[in-house]
């Protein structure tokens, strides 16, 4: 039998040198992030995340890996935003992802793909000012310089728009 002990040397807990140039801000990360955002007790959206670092002088979540899943006021799903990175307001419930932004709808069958997105939590307006490309459900490929929609999707106001490939329309009979 083998005893093992550490020694107390007095000085305070190190954060690991890798976690530190991740983000050399952050109060806190987190590993594995799962946090419901709420509207007068009533649950509005999920927030996953692979990591999130807390700047709390700032209000703050830096996010990575990130997936937000939209909810209507019965509870069910309205859309799926995911990205690589993004930040996280608490204080206003404000969101910017950026990176292989891609937002589903899944009652529209609407897919919104982009590469920086914002959401304005109390007004529920989503919209981004770059490149963006809509893939609608029945397979039609529109492009634009910028959009704006809610979380529903259930509208997409798209700047500059022009299809790029026409989708699969019903066939009339004569």
């Amino acid at each position: 039998m083998a005893l093992v002990s550490c020694r107390d040397s007095g000085e305070p807990p190190l954060v690991a040198e890798e976690i530190l140039q991740l983000n050399e801000k952050a109060n806190q990360v987190v590993f594995g992030l799962d946090h419901y955002v709420t509207n007068e007790g009533v649950r509005r959206a999920r927030v996953e995340a692979d990591t999130a670092f807390f700047l709390e002088n700032e209000s703050l979540v830096e996010l990575r890996v990130m997936e937000v899943t939209f909810f209507d006021a019965m509870g069910d799903t309205t859309s799926i935003l995911t990205a690589q990175e993004g930040t996280y307001d608490w204080s206003t419930s404000n969101m910017t992802a950026a990176v292989d932004v891609v937002v589903i709808s899944p009652r529209e069958g609407r897919r919104v793909e982009t590469s920086v997105l914002n959401y304005n939590s109390a007004t529920d307006r989503i919209w981004g000012d770059q490149p963006t490309t809509i893939i609608e459900a029945d397979g039609t490929v529109v492009e634009g310089t910028a959009f704006e929609t809610n979380s529903r999707m259930d509208r997409v106001d798209l700047t500059s728009a022009r299809i790029v490939r026409p989708g699969s329309q019903p066939q009339r009979e004569p």
